[in-house]
């Protein structure tokens, strides 16, 4: 065993310890005591649920051993389900991904509406592509003035490298079984017949996306619309029919207060805001956000977000608990925009 392999099972061990003691401890205190000091609300109490969709969507999901936090269509799938779960506040931060994975999130916020609990989108520092597509199906959404969102598009994409190959005397072999099965081989440039397959799916792929943000943004809150949604934000809303959204869905990105002005985002704000629409949309002013998960799954993120990116505590998580490492996601279409903040 390596010093440092020795040196990660300790540390294991450690947090192990530290959390399932402040599990015990923070279970046994009286729940004036937790009042009194801001704690989150118990799982059995009925809470907001807060939700967090982080970093680029699709791929592997992570290990739910021993009540680790679960992928957010899994989070948003159990609130459906979860009695004590009133509201959901998503909180997004992604530039986007696959196109499946956005859209089985998609339906995971409508399943919300149906089952009567409101949604509350907040766009964090980048909420494009995929990651629009997901908050359009939110009851509102909150963005900050410097949001990057929007990204409305498809794009698959690939390399070309066969006349380098050429050049060094290399001859790729290629046995298939349809015409198509290489398409988008590196090894040699895509035939006009596959071009034109190509942008017929990302066509279709974008239609898709187009009438799901219209329905997503005409969509009404069931209960309490007039109270988090003024007359002119229900008035932007309603205009953005599948017409008005092809207009904006050329891949351009906005600023969140670029995206109010064309309806987009409902409104700038943030945490506090939303929690206080939840509330007023389900009734229940008592209402209090929780994270997710019991106390041991909660004190665990805690300790690790100390100093630590969420990229960091998912990646010290599976080291910790033997977990699959996060995988990129294949050649295939992408609602996606590029992560650098850089605009050149």
């Amino acid at each position: 065993m390596t010093e440092e392999s020795l040196l990660n099972r300790i540390l294991a061990a450690s947090l192990l310890v530290v959390c399932l003691m402040a599990a015990i401890v923070g279970g046994t205190r009286p729940a004036s005591e937790s009042a009194r000091l801001g704690l989150e609300s118990a799982q059995g109490a009925d809470r907001i649920e807060v939700v967090t969709l982080e970093g680029t969507i699709g791929g592997p999901r992570g290990s739910t051993l021993v009540g680790l936090p679960t992928s957010p269509v899994e989070q948003l799938r159990e609130a459906v389900q979860d009695r004590a779960v009133k509201a959901v506040l998503l909180r997004i931060n992604s530039p986007g991904g696959a196109v499946g994975s956005s859209q089985e999130l998609y339906r995971a916020v409508t399943a919300l509406h149906e089952a009567g609990k409101p949604v509350v989108a907040i766009l964090e520092d980048i909420a494009a592509s995929g990651g629009y597509y997901v908050a359009s199906a939110a009851d509102k959404i909150y963005a900050n003035p410097g949001t990057l969102t929007g990204s409305i598009g498809v794009i698959i994409s690939g390399l070309s490298f066969g006349k380098l190959l050429e050049n060094y005397g290399i001859e790729p072999q290629t046995f298939k079984t349809g015409e198509y099965k290489d398409i988008l081989s590196p090894f040699r440039s895509a035939t006009p017949q596959e071009q034109r397959l190509l942008q017929g799916l990302v066509e279709n792929t974008l239609d898709q996306f187009i009438r799901d943000v219209a329905q997503g943004r005409q969509h009404l809150p069931a209960k309490g619309a007039e109270q988090v949604l003024d007359a002119e934000m229900i008035a932007r809303r309603q205009s953005l029919d599948e017409e008005r959204v092809r207009q904006l869905a050329d891949g351009r990105i906005f600023t969140g207060a670029q995206a109010v002005e064309v309806g987009l985002v409902d409104a700038l704000g943030g945490y506090t805001e939303a929690v206080e629409d939840l509330r007023r949309m389900t009734g229940d002013p008592s209402l209090s956000p929780a994270g997710g998960g019991d106390g041991f799954q909660r004190a665990l993120r805690r300790l690790l977000s100390q100093g630590l990116s969420p990229q960091r505590q998912d990646a010290w998580l599976s080291r910790l608990l033997a977990g699959d490492a996060v995988a990129g996601i294949p050649d295939v279409p992408l609602l996606w925009m590029a992560p650098e903040r850089t605009l050149r």
